[in-house]
């Protein structure tokens, strides 16, 4: 009878070990989605792309998303938090803003705002 009750102890006690990370779910580097974490290139970090966003943009497409950018420390490059693009977007400096390698996203700085041009 002892061992049974140490057994069913010792399984008990281990089950409540279990690694059951709070928060939920972790991304492929280590961000907790469920808290809106994406991991940045730039920050080389996880992030909260709407807590530390450079700018933020309405999202031209779907008015209930938004358009997150981080600039790096020299804003010699952006990066881009959006629904419909890829993880990893990052734009170069260009006179009037930042340009995608492949030439397809530009965010130009106007006198008032900056917007968000996609080229396909």
């Amino acid at each position: 009878m002892k061992p049974l009750l140490s057994t069913i102890a010792l399984a008990t006690i281990l089950t409540a070990c279990s690694d059951d990370s709070i928060g939920g779910q972790k991304d492929a580097h280590g961000c907790l989605t469920a808290s809106g974490q994406q991991y940045s290139f730039l920050k080389q970090a996880c992030v909260q792309p709407f807590n530390v966003a450079d700018i933020k943009l309405d999202e031209p497409q779907n008015s209930t998303s938004a358009i997150y950018v981080i600039l790096s420390e020299d804003k010699s490059q952006a990066e881009i938090f959006a629904s419909d693009l890829p993880e990893n977007t990052i734009l170069d400096v260009v006179k009037g803003g930042y340009l995608s390698k492949d030439s397809k996203i530009r965010l130009m700085k106007t006198t008032d705002y900056w917007k968000i041009q996609k080229y396909d």
